[in-house]
């Protein structure tokens, strides 16, 4: 009789441990919701004219204006490194926290401070995504050198027949255009219900055609020129930083011996590549630097550096993209000529022409080779144009910031409606 008690009892307690380890392994998921906005915006302003002129060259390698703001906020820096495989670039659908309680259309992008950074953004994307779960889908297209999300949306209606790539904050300095960028898709998503361009309804606009938007393509870069060394996470990384900025000052390519004041005029990535210099179309005469450095390295071969593979792996993940363009800073101008044929020579300086009818910027002559721009019109036969933003050298000052909106607030609906 004990025996078979016995065997009665371990055959109960082995159920019983059964039972248990499958309660441990089931997760739980819900589902929640959260109200739309609705606010009505006014229509554009009357933009001013300029005379059409060329410009063939960049921002000047040398600057002595000082930044308006000292850094006052940094991001949280991890105690740990970050692994490094590399990996074939993949995109994922994020997934969204617990929805917020939901902000002032006017006050969700923070326009107080230039120092908006990649955590700011971040917070911003992941609020938009929980607040307008139906037109704005949040993804990343991989992760950087120091492991920070290389950050999408799609806005509009995902299945549109029609999609338009924007970019920024490519090169580090110039990150105002991030905040400009993420302004524009909180601006449309917080009145997508009741805002019009031109007496048409922009849920009919992007029902039609929707967006791609990659608002800060170099977030390692632009947390070091906001934040200095200690924007990256990685101690390997900052120690890399104070190599290259020796290597430049040796070889006589720093702009200033000043370390602080290096990083804030830095333009690469945490590796020292140049994004805008990484692409196949050119890269070969690009001669600028032999090896890492602050600005004009174009790496040791096309598409080498994550951020560029990003890219590539985000344009081509669309079906029918009509364009691309690229926010950068200095010049207040559209480079639109690349070496291309006819009909995208037309084509393209027809797209700056608009842009410049809005915003009242320059077309400017020919970019540099290797950009971004190049391989979208050479490589995929796509209209590009690279808008640069702002008067004075990057970073820009807060100033400048109102106007920047004021001519850029519709361009999107512009283009979407144009094209």
């Amino acid at each position: 009789m004990d025996n078979v008690l016995r065997r009665g009892l371990a055959v109960l307690l082995a159920a019983v441990l059964m039972l248990s380890a499958a309660g441990c392994g089931a997760r739980q998921a819900k589902e929640e919701t959260i109200g739309r906005v609705e606010t009505t915006e006014e229509e554009p302003t009357t933009r001013r004219d300029r005379t059409t002129k060329e410009e063939t060259t960049e921002e000047p390698e040398t600057s002595t204006e000082a930044l308006t703001e000292a850094p006052t906020e940094t991001e949280a820096t991890a105690t740990e490194e970050v692994t490094t495989t590399e990996e074939e670039t993949t995109t994922e659908e994020a997934t969204t926290a617990a929805p917020v309680a939901l902000r002032d259309p006017e006050a969700i992008i923070d326009t107080t401070t230039t120092l908006y950074t990649y955590a700011k953004m971040q917070d911003d994307l992941q609020y938009l995504a929980a607040a307008y779960p139906d037109i704005c889908h949040l993804y990343s297209a991989g992760k950087t050198e120091d492991g920070r999300d290389l950050w999408y949306v799609i806005f509009g209606n995902p299945e549109a027949e029609r999609q338009i790539y924007i970019c920024a904050a490519t090169h580090a300095r110039e990150y105002m255009t991030a905040q400009l960028v993420m302004r524009q898709l909180a601006f449309y998503c917080s009145s997508y219900e009741t805002g019009n361009y031109n007496g048409i309804p922009f849920t009919e606009i992007f029902d039609k055609t929707c967006f791609y938007v990659e608002p800060m393509v170099n977030p390692d870069g632009v947390s070091i020129s906001q934040l200095g060394e200690e924007g990256l996470y990685r101690q390997d990384l900052r120690e890399n930083l104070r190599a290259i900025f020796q290597s430049d000052v040796n070889n006589g390519t720093a702009e200033t011996t000043d370390y602080a004041r290096y990083l804030v005029r830095w333009k690469a990535n945490a590796l020292g590549v140049d994004i805008n210099r990484n692409y196949p179309p050119g890269w070969e005469t690009v001669h600028e630097r032999s090896v890492p450095a602050s600005t004009h390295f174009k790496g040791t071969q096309p598409f080498s550096e994550r951020e560029t593979k990003a890219q590539v792996a985000i344009v081509e993940s669309m079906s029918n993209p009509l364009m691309a363009i690229s926010y950068h800073s200095y010049g207040d101008l559209v480079y639109w000529q690349y070496g291309q044929p006819e009909p995208l020579w037309s084509g393209n300086e027809q797209l700056a022409q608009h842009i410049s009818n809005m915003t009242g910027q320059y077309l400017a002559g020919y970019s540099n080779e290797a950009g971004f721009s190049n391989w979208c019109i050479i490589d995929k036969g796509l209209l590009s144009v690279t808008v640069e933003t702002g008067t004075v050298s990057a970073p820009l000052p807060l100033d400048q910031f109102a106007e920047l909106w004021r001519e850029h607030q519709f361009i999107w609906a512009m283009l979407a409606t144009t094209y």
